[in-house]
């Protein structure tokens, strides 16, 4: 791209010059490079056929899918295993096969538990073993089913360069002809009920991994399904996750059914009682969700104002028009009160949802900190996108600029982590608060989304930066013009326009 016949790299160093705004040296910005992507690959590969191995050595894992009723057949084809109840069994045989200390922690299979120990130790132990595979068929991450006291009874792979649990769907791999066949999709909520659906002959099945289901993970449905049948468990949780299914599934002018298992809490448990009657019912298609749901609020006689809460913003997402009608009929009907009435509450309901939007928006605003400083404190949060500070013009603010300072000097060395150790001893109380606030509000992000909503907040500061050399140049034009120095304001305006010029490229 050129700008008045000069490269864009050149053309902003020449403004930058001309406006006294500060560039940082250039350094080649780059995220986990093609070939370290496949090293990770191989290393999950690897870590699948030790666990593999392990399940034909455990009596007691076997033992348990035997329990489970899970037939060796799909074992195979699902490649489960099982992860030694041991602190490093995975981690020192992955070292043997050639893999770095760094690969296996950023494949998610390895846990330094302190920073200040150098010991790692094995993030999946006495625990049954899922690969999760992209839609390609590629390892990503796994799950792990305990088979002992554990608190958490499953846990997943962290994010990674790999793995994003906001994208992965298990059983993707297995269900995308079938998907594509029936122009359908079954979501269930675990990896058991997957295995379910297969036992009986259902291949089009797919469960979230380790999160409820997000706009991701119905885009990607979307590719190759018209439908959604929900298939969630009887509770309290499984009814808030088929909402939440339902309002992100229409949301995207899905078709969105429920399935009622003849049998049985949940599809595991129904293939177990009833194969039979459930593969007539998934043949069947199940029924539309609204209509399931309007059937539940006249089972549990819901007072009118209860069932307006579980219904309204159900109605509120449905974009046709023909759909919308016949549901607010149906929903009216079974109320007891006129379709009139009910397409005001959904108005009212489209009104506040509006409103908790835009608080939402000024809760954002309002956090302690600048951005400049969020943005300083993700960097201890996602040290690999360290890189980006290079992207960063010189902050005016006064208490953050010693650690911008800092914190440029670090990237350059490669470092998978920052320590407060790393810093000055007169920032690292500041720099602690940052990483602090950081880490509870946006620890969750995968690699990839850390580097993206930090380059965004790049642009946010320089965009600052230069609105205020903007504010300073239009107050030193003024100032000058007053005083009658004509060559001085004749500077400064050149300047300005040079400003606006840098603050374009920034967009």
């Amino acid at each position: 791209m050129k700008i008045e016949g000069v490269e864009f790299p050149q053309a902003v160093k020449d403004l930058a010059e001309k406006t006294g705004v500060k560039l940082p040296k250039e350094k080649m910005m780059s995220g986990p490079t093609k070939d370290e992507k496949e090293r990770l690959r191989e290393c999950l590969i690897e870590a699948a056929a030790f666990y593999k191995e392990n399940l034909k050595k455990s009596e007691k894992a076997m033992l348990y899918l035997q329990t489970r009723r899970v037939p060796a057949e799909i074992m195979e084809s699902f490649m489960i295993g099982f992860a030694p109840d041991s602190f490093d069994a995975t981690y020192t045989h992955l070292l043997k096969k050639g893999f770095s200390r760094s690969e296996i922690q950023k494949a998610g299979l390895g846990i330094q538990k302190d920073l200040k120990d150098d010991r790692m130790y094995d993030r999946f132990r006495n625990r049954v073993t899922f690969p999760i595979q992209d839609a390609q068929g590629n390892i990503i991450g796994f799950g792990g089913r305990t088979l002992g006291e554990d608190d958490a009874k499953y846990i997943n792979s962290p994010d990674g360069p790999l793995y994003n649990k906001s994208v992965a769907l298990f059983g993707l791999s297995h269900a995308k002809e079938m998907i594509r066949q029936k122009k359908a999709v079954i979501l269930v909520e675990g990896y058991f009920d997957v295995l379910a659906f297969h036992r009986i002959g259902i291949g089009n099945v797919v469960a979230v991994s380790g999160t409820a289901l997000t706009p991701q993970h119905v885009a990607i449905l979307k590719r190759t399904a018209e439908r959604v049948l929900l298939s969630l468990d009887r509770d309290a949780a499984g009814e808030e996750a088929a909402r939440r299914a339902f309002l992100l599934a229409k949301g995207q002018d899905l078709d969105v059914r429920a399935l009622r298992l003849p049998v049985g809490k949940d599809p595991d448990e129904c293939a177990n009682s009833a194969p039979e009657e459930m593969h007539k019912t998934a043949d069947a298609g199940g029924v539309p969700y609204i209509e399931w749901v309007i059937s539940g609020i006249v089972e549990k006689k819901l007072e009118k104002r209860d069932a307006l809460a579980v219904i309204l913003p159900l109605l509120s997402v449905i974009s046709s028009a023909v759909e919308r009608e016949d549901a607010l009929q149906k929903t009216a009907s079974a109320l007891r009160t006129t379709v009139t009435a009910l397409e005001d509450d959904v108005r009212r309901e489209n009104e506040a949802k509006e409103l908790r939007n835009r608080t939402q928006d000024t809760q954002k605003v309002l956090s302690p900190f600048s951005t400049l400083e969020l943005l300083l404190g993700l960097f201890f949060v996602y040290p690999h996108a360290l890189d980006v500070v290079a992207e960063l013009l010189e902050p005016d603010q006064e208490k953050a600029l010693p650690l911008y300072h800092a914190l440029k000097a670090l990237a350059l060395g490669e470092r998978d982590k920052i320590t407060l150790e790393d810093l000055p001893e007169q920032i690292r109380e500041y720099a602690s608060v940052l990483a602090l606030y950081s880490e509870e509000h946006f620890g969750m992000w995968s690699d990839d989304l850390a580097r993206s909503e930090i380059r965004k907040l790049c642009l946010k500061v320089n965009r600052d930066v230069l609105k205020k050399k903007q504010q300073e140049l239009i107050e030193g034009i003024r100032s000058a013009r007053g005083a009658g120095k004509k060559m001085e304001e004749e500077k400064l305006l050149t300047q300005y326009q040079q400003v606006l010029k840098l603050t374009s490229m920034t967009k």
